[in-house]
């Protein structure tokens, strides 16, 4: 008997920026903003998988340029 294959519970930031056809940048911009949750793991961060299907669902918000720098 085959068993379907699981989607994972947590994702890399470059998977999540596939799954929501953004850039790296953007996810990590999402997440520095607090708009998209992450949780650390080891030395790496990990999104939960249902962060990402709630933004696909809700729509990524808009990024400015001082999101992405810092400048805030």
């Amino acid at each position: 008997m085959n068993s379907p294959i699981a989607e994972p519970l947590l994702l890399s930031p470059n998977t999540a920026a596939r799954m929501l056809d953004v850039s790296r940048s953007t996810v990590y911009a999402l997440m520095k903003n607090g708009a998209l949750a992450w949780v650390p793991f080891g030395a790496d961060r990990r999104i939960p998988a249902a962060e990402v299907h709630r933004l696909a669902s809700e729509g990524v918000p808009a990024i400015t340029k001082a999101d992405k720098t810092g400048l805030l």
